[in-house]
């Protein structure tokens, strides 16, 4: 009787230690959304880049729908995502103005679908020569589109800039 309790005791720890491992490895395995919902701007393939020897002024507008962001990211081969370190990102609904830094930026478009971030197609330049325009630029969720429009000027004056890395 003894031994049947023990074998008994021992199965049933084995059952719960079991049990324990499983839901922790499920809650392990689940998903955090709060993480899968950040854009990883240095994940798309399309990373517009433009650069000028002294800070710039920008200027995005919305000009179809949707929700999106404008991310501002700047190459350094030893750190950040891939070489990418996010300096900005900026949501964009209605018109937002900011200022950089002089050097080399990348400035990325990406809008939200479903509950997930997507990188835009291949932005749109709009080649004109305009003095003082550094890019022109058209960001859709189609090839062509223009649902955000980003111009990068030369000077910048007015709020302090996005800070170069150290």
């Amino acid at each position: 009787m003894i031994a049947n309790r023990a074998i008994k005791s021992v199965r049933l720890t084995k059952a719960i230690i079991s049990a324990t491992i499983l839901v922790a490895g499920l809650i392990a395995a689940a998903p955090i959304p709060a993480l899968a919902a950040e854009p990883r701007p240095w994940l798309c393939r399309d990373k517009p880049v433009f650069s000028s020897h002294g800070p710039m002024t920008y200027d995005a507008s919305m000009r179809g729908g949707g929700h999106w962001v404008i991310t501002f990211m700047r190459f350094d081969p030893s750190g950040g995502h891939d070489g990418f370190t996010v300096f900005d990102s900026r949501e964009v609904s209605g018109k937002v103005s900011g200022t950089l830094e002089r050097g080399q930026w990348y400035a990325v478009g990406m809008y939200r679908e479903e509950g997930r971030w997507i990188c835009a197609p291949p932005a749109q330049e709009n080649h004109q020569f305009v003095a003082g325009i550094v890019r022109d630029l058209c960001y859709g969720t189609a090839d062509g589109g223009c649902d955000v429009k980003m111009i990068v000027r030369d000077g910048g004056q007015g709020a302090s800039p996005i800070p170069a890395a150290h």
